[in-house]
């Protein structure tokens, strides 16, 4: 039987291209060994501890639709990972696959910066309710940015930003994801400290300006004494031509 939708979380890790997937997919999801089928697509991305099918030998090879080749009461999908997926297969086929198993199963899949292009890229990153995403924060570094989307069914997007370090012991990666250090708040840069000139007013210069009457005010003696509601100033200008007999000659009427 086909569930809905909203039964299954599709779940997408984005990943430098030389971390260790497997070892990350295992701690960042908790995946249970019962009902799990690891999709081998990567070179080396077997995990011998679930189930696995050879994406690339059904696919690309005998041209078989994988949702048709999943074992019977199986709950969860590890697809690792989607990048080398849509090259071999080409990205229609797999934008297919993938709206079909998301369908029926849970699925958990890796996608590597910097293999596919952009605009590919972005349209697997459609599909997905939940985005974890590993941003390194130089080349060859393992610690970054974690970043956690996730969409939920009324289309709002909610976004967690936190730290990450992987660390190596032996031949294992342990993931450490930990919360962004409060920073202080910016002080305000000044503009008077690159200058050669003073910017500022001096204490006489500021009662100067205040003491100055602009031409747009009115004078708030004649304002005072006068009983009406509003006036208008009027001063012409020297080139005005003003007839007094006939204010209106200038017009074209």
């Amino acid at each position: 039987m086909v569930k809905k939708k909203g039964d299954n979380i599709f779940t997408v890790i984005q990943l430098p291209s030389l971390y260790p997937s497997s070892e990350i997919i295992s701690q960042l999801t908790s995946i249970q060994r019962d009902g799990t089928v690891w999709l081998n697509i990567a070179p080396q991305s077997s995990c011998q501890t679930f189930k696995q099918i050879d994406v690339f030998q059904h696919c690309a090879v005998e041209n078989k639709p994988l949702h048709r080749v999943i074992p019977e009461n199986t709950s969860t999908l590890v697809i690792n990972n989607i990048s080398f997926w849509v090259l071999y297969c080409g990205l229609p086929h797999v934008y297919k696959e993938l709206l079909q198993l998301t369908k029926e199963y849970k699925v958990i899949s890796t996608i590597l910066r910097d293999t596919l292009d952009q605009e590919v890229e972005d349209t697997i990153l459609l599909l997905p309710d939940v985005i974890l995403s590993l941003c390194q924060d130089s080349e060859d570094q393992l610690s970054g940015t974690y970043t956690e989307t996730t969409r939920q069914s009324s289309g709002r997007t909610e976004k967690k930003v936190q730290r990450y370090t992987l660390t190596k012991s032996e031949s294992t990666f342990k993931l450490n994801i930990s919360k962004l250090e409060d920073k202080p708040a910016p002080v305000a840069e000044t503009t008077t400290c690159d200058v050669t000139f003073e910017l500022g007013l001096s204490d006489r210069e500021k009662s100067a300006r205040a003491a100055t009457e602009l031409p747009y005010t009115v004078n708030k003696t004649t304002e005072n004494n006068s009983n009406s509601t509003g006036q208008i100033h009027y001063v012409p200008d020297e080139v005005d031509d003003w007839d007094d007999e006939d204010p209106d000659d200038d017009l074209d009427i």
